[in-house]
């Protein structure tokens, strides 16, 4: 094998592993994919879109998922290079135009797994580019492993299997939660400025001042005096993020009395059960009948049952009609329920502040199923969650290398035969 056939055959690996992470970490949060195109189709003025948000969330996923699988399998690598360098062009500029702009803070290139600042991500797909260029250029040089119509029917087996990860966690949750509120997490605690963190960073304040007409900018070191007159102060410029505390934005509201009640909720610890909802115009009536039986068990043994609303008081009250359902409403902050459960409604339960268990409310429990759950060690649900999501991701990871052997395997047969 000589040095440039190594070095297509890295680079072609790295590539298909590289995007195949990116494609894998968005796929398994579909909700979290449209919640970032409808960050950006508002900031780019597009909000007609908003409405198809979900499926453009899971076709990038799926187009990332397919390149990276063609890529690391050896299949079909003229159109999986062609595709791979429009995607990464596209994705270029568009990272330079917010790096630019910050219209949006967190372009979602990695889902909510990896966090990067606009420049970063800039940066980072300035680093892959040339080696995307390096496939497209070296495409007719990679080793055909099937003929055409067996690579084509591989690849849109591959395709629907991509999709068919996006579908099942829209229909239950994310195999693994990335967000602020996943299963283990105190919320109370998470709230918490640790001492010693690292705070934000801010330029010096600026003071603009006018005479005679002439505007000027002056810094608390170098005020003028008094023949001038005061014109503004913008507010400074974000230089360095510090430390957030995860779930600092946190808060539940009375929508009586307007005022918050979570601080004494978490006093009280013991079990509570969180019915979520960011947007209750839009929330599923699946299952509401399990939700009221729920409801209705919670009281019967001292269980703390509410739902935790990001609409308005009618739309509130319109849900529970259509419910028939008891519990009481509060309000918290949209945004925050997103993150707290990837479902609309999504159910919580928690036990002395902490998650124990999160449900679709396609998933919703019976009663049966709660008193099960609650007869367990707290640690062992948390253990469990936590090996579910594990292997889940492992099971994927070795579906995926078992397939890079059979196809390498392949290749190696086939370019054999042919010397």
């Amino acid at each position: 094998m000589d040095i440039r056939c190594i070095i297509r055959t890295v680079t072609r690996i790295a590539i298909g592993l590289l995007f195949i992470f990116s494609g894998y970490v968005k796929a398994i949060d579909p909700i979290g994919s449209e919640i970032k195109f409808g960050e950006y189709f508002e900031a780019f003025g597009v909000s007609v879109l908003e409405s198809g948000a979900l499926f453009f969330g899971i076709l990038l996923a799926t187009v990332e998922l397919i390149i990276g699988l063609c890529f690391l399998f050896g299949l079909r690598i003229k159109t999986a290079s062609l595709g791979a360098i429009l995607f990464m062009s596209f994705m270029t500029v568009l990272t330079l135009i917010l790096a630019i702009t910050d219209a949006v803070q967190d372009c979602g290139c990695f889902g909510d797994a990896i966090k990067l600042t606009n420049w970063q991500t800039f940066y980072k797909n300035l680093v892959i580019m040339p080696f995307v260029v390096y496939t497209f250029i070296e495409r007719r040089n990679y080793r055909q492993i099937f003929e055409n119509k067996t690579e084509w029917i591989i690849a849109v087996f591959l395709l629907l299997a991509s999709s068919g990860i996006s579908i099942y966690a829209y229909r239950h949750l994310p195999f693994i939660d990335f967000m602020a509120y996943k299963v283990g997490t105190n919320i109370p605690e998470g709230m918490i400025f640790p001492e010693g963190a690292p705070a934000d960073v801010y330029e010096k304040s600026t003071f603009i001042y006018s005479k005679e007409g002439k505007q000027e900018t002056f810094t608390l070191d170098n005020l003028p005096d008094d023949t001038w007159t005061y014109v503004d102060s913008p507010a400074p410029k974000l230089l360095k993020r510090g430390y957030v505390p995860p779930t600092k934005d946190f808060s539940i509201t009375s929508l009586e009395t307007g005022e918050s009640i979570h601080e004494n909720l978490f006093e009280r610890g013991g079990l509570l059960i969180f019915i979520t909802s960011a947007d209750i115009n839009n929330a599923k009536l699946k299952n509401s009948g399990t939700l009221n039986e729920l409801y209705n068990y919670s009281v019967d043994n001292n269980i703390n049952f509410m739902m935790l609303s990001g609409s308005s008081e009618q739309a509130n009250l319109a849900y529970l009609q259509k419910t028939k359902a008891k519990y009481p409403v509060y309000a918290t902050d949209a945004t925050v329920l997103k993150s707290m459960a990837r479902s609309n409604p999504g159910i919580i339960l928690l036990k002395d502040n902490t998650v124990l268990k999160k449900w679709n409310i396609n998933d919703a429990p019976s009663v049966d199923g709660l008193k099960d759950l609650l007869s367990k060690n707290p640690e062992d649900i948390i253990a469990e969650n936590y090996r579910c999501s594990k292997w889940t991701t492992v099971f994927f990871a070795c579906i995926v290398f078992v397939l890079f052997v059979f196809f390498s395997v392949k290749l190696y047969c086939k370019s054999s035969s042919t010397r």
